[in-house]
């Protein structure tokens, strides 16, 4: 039955009124999906297209509110203060994929001009609502394509009033807001993300604009907690020019956040000691060609380029530096703002066009394979990659260019080559770093040569040779040494062999070397002067102890002080050190004190300082004449030992213990004193709280922690 007049007219009216409440977009949602995919590698880059969305609407203010208190159910609000959009401009423009507004304004000066960028919001959310002011005017839109079929075509929706929950509400009515846009998109699945890509976040936005060219500013809000109150911070960059040793940049204008002339570079010199060089950092311009040294070509850095039988001005500007470092402690201690982490990679040049950035990643496709390209960092804007009546050469996923453009070939050749010149920078710095370095070296190389001569001298001395000859010897060997056969053994430590459970004697010796200025780095092995492996007082160093100890033997200077004891001829290590020892001997070979005299391995028998105490009696551990005298002996030979370590590192030697006379009997009973007056008090001291207070526990079998 055929329609009346009166239903046709409803329902004119009701598609008229459905479509004044719907605008569906240009593609389906397959294609939309598709694009989208193509576009966006991850959330930050497509944040950040709303962001430029925003530049590219007029805005002077982008606010950008994410909260992420539930990461897989995440809200993020992204608004403006550009021109706004009414519903013909959402029907025209918004919703019209592939428009280039350029073309359709010739005054608008849009980064973009594809038309793609609102697949941002879909690429992130399948949920979002606009709200646009327009002429005094405020309307919302819904898009929703959840559970969406692809073969459908996607629309907006408009909604009420009552239906729209803002978050940043208090800040979209003030009066900044007059005109604008705000996104909202709800359901973002942020859970991929951990802190530290978060904390990137802003680095990554910082580097997607140039804010001073654009004379607009972005601010940001993270929430990741219940409670915590919206609070917008700007962005901006934060480049570490001060971790930086040379600079080119295209004019004076172009400002450097730096706060000092001076860099640091540390290197560690022959002794594996912490050296600093410091540099002055030097800030060029762009020459007016560069060479290519590969090729030999010139090229220059403004001129004129041809396309289709017409000439196009070009120019290359901004900044492009290197770094004095990139190791992140380091570079740190120069400038606080240099971050890099598997997130955020500072050591990059970014192409800018119409103030926003085209590409992060050309610097790998400069070819350049010296030691310092990776320490490069830059930022320069090309804007005839971008004219409007040539050919767009970004790629699909606008991250990248096209490489056979003749544009693209002129700015890598402008790259390469001043990258070359800061590469010939950097290398010089390296030279004069090393020969810093090697000066050092050859100083600590000539007291080591004098520290060698001397104890060589001593040790000829013993077997009673003349004076005359040991010192001619000794000399003479000294300089064959070093001529012929390099490095000597230079590092002297002092290595206490002994078991867990007899460890109260070893911190006495430990702690007390450690009070007359002795080093002890429990964590590494090649650092400290002192070394003994026991519960405790550990060195931590991952290496099996095995390669430790005999890395000392073969390659220190180590004197060997063996604590033996039933424990220590019961314990499997202490037998392998005495035996590696035995094997190996270390060029001033070893003492003993021994807590048992029947304890002492026979391989251990060398003549040298060696005494007993008597764990069947306590009162031999008391601090009699006769064992001080045989405990400052063996001290001051550690003593002695060590101090080579302080004369080559230019230190002051710690002045050995002095040996006491003690007074007879009659002299000390007229006098009133005792022995333990003629004794040095820190010895005494040290004695009492290592050994005499834990004594009756030692003696009983129990570890004393």
């Amino acid at each position: 039955m055929a329609k009346s007049n009166r239903q046709r007219n409803k329902d004119r009216n009701t598609q008229q009124k459905k479509n004044a409440n719907s605008i569906p977009f240009s593609l389906n949602y397959n294609a939309l999906k598709m694009f989208g995919r193509q576009l966006y590698s991850n959330a930050w880059a497509a944040i950040s297209e709303l962001v430029a969305n925003g530049f590219d609407a007029g805005a002077k203010d982008v606010y950008l509110y994410i909260n992420m208190i539930d990461k897989s159910h995440a809200i993020v609000e992204l608004f403006d203060n550009g021109c706004g959009m009414d519903a013909t401009d959402l029907k025209e423009k918004y919703t019209k994929i592939g428009r280039n507004r350029r073309i359709e304004d010739s005054v608008n000066k849009a980064a973009g001009r594809k038309g793609i960028g609102k697949l941002a919001a879909l690429y992130l959310s399948d949920k979002y609502q606009i709200i646009s002011k327009k002429d005094g005017e405020t309307t919302a839109w819904e898009v929703n394509v959840t559970n969406m079929q692809d073969t459908k075509t996607p629309s907006m929706t408009k909604v009420l009033g009552n239906e729209v929950n803002i978050a940043c509400s208090t800040i979209w009515s003030s009066k900044k807001f007059t005109s604008g846009t705000l996104i909202q998109l709800k359901e973002v699945n942020l859970t991929r993300l951990g802190d530290a890509a978060i904390d990137a976040l802003k680095h990554k936005l910082s580097n997607y604009f140039l804010f001073d060219s654009l004379n607009s500013h972005l601010k940001i809000c993270i929430i990741r907690t219940d409670g915590e109150k919206i609070n917008f911070d700007r962005v901006e960059k934060k480049i570490a020019f001060n971790n930086m040793s040379t600079i080119y940049r295209s004019s004076n204008d172009i400002a450097l956040a730096t706060t000092n002339d001076a860099f640091i570079v540390p290197y560690v010199n022959k002794r594996k000691e912490d050296c600093k060089y410091t540099g002055i950092r030097k800030v060029i311009g762009f020459p007016q060609k560069v060479k290519n040294k590969d090729t030999g070509e010139e090229t220059g850095f403004f001129g004129d380029i041809e396309f289709f039988n017409k000439k196009y001005k070009y120019a290359l500007t901004g900044w492009i530096g290197i770094h004095s470092t990139i190791d992140s402690d380091s570079a740190k201690v120069n400038d606080a703002r240099y971050v890099k982490n598997k997130f955020y990679n500072p050591n990059q040049i970014r192409v800018y066009v119409r103030n926003k950035l085209a590409n992060e990643n050309i610097l790998g496709k400069l070819g350049l394979v010296a030691t310092y390209a990776n320490y490069i960092e830059g930022e320069i804007s090309f804007e005839i990659l971008d004219m409007d009546d040539l050919d767009d050469i970004a790629t699909s996923n606008r991250q990248e260019f096209s490489v056979e453009d003749d544009r693209v070939k002129l700015l890598l050749a402008l790259l390469k080559g001043i990258s070359q010149q800061l590469l010939g920078e950097r290398q010089n710095l390296a030279d004069e770093i090393n020969a810093e370095k090697n000066k050092i070296d050859e100083g600590i190389r000539a007291t080591e040569k004098s520290v060698f001569r001397q104890g060589l001298r001593e040790d000829l001395a013993e077997i009673d040779l003349p004076s005359s000859v040991a010192d001619e010897l000794a000399t003479t060997t000294a300089n064959k040494l070093v001529g012929d056969f390099g490095e000597l053994k230079a590092s002297f430590k002092l290595f206490i062999s002994h078991a867990s459970k007899d460890r109260i004697f070893t911190d006495f010796i430990s702690h007390y070397l450690q009070f007359r200025g002795f080093r002890f780095d429990p964590k590494d092995s090649d650092s400290t002067d002192i070394f003994y492996s026991s519960d405790g007082l550990d060195i931590t160093d991952p290496r099996p102890l095995a390669d430790i100890i005999k890395r000392m033997l073969v390659n220190d200077n180590t004197g060997i002080l063996f604590l033996t004891s039933d424990n220590f001829l019961a314990s499997q290590y202490c037998l392998f050190e005495g035996g590696a020892t035995w094997s190996h001997r270390s060029v001033l070979g070893y003492s003993i004190i021994s807590l048992n005299y029947n304890s002492i391995p026979t391989f251990l028998t060398n003549g040298k300082s060696e005494f007993s105490f008597n764990t069947a009696d306590k009162s031999s551990f008391e601090m009699n004449e006769q064992n001080y005298m045989h405990l400052i002996t063996v001290l001051n030979i550690a003593i002695k030992h060590l101090n080579q370590n302080r004369l080559i590192r230019g230190d002051t030697p710690i002045v050995e213990i002095s040996v006491p006379t003690f007074p007879d009997k009659v002299r000390l009973k007229l006098e009133g004193k005792t022995p333990q007056d003629y004794m040095d008090h820190d010895i005494l001291e040290y004695w009492q709280t290592y050994v005499l207070d834990n004594i009756d526990n030692y003696l009983a079998g129990k570890h004393t922690p």
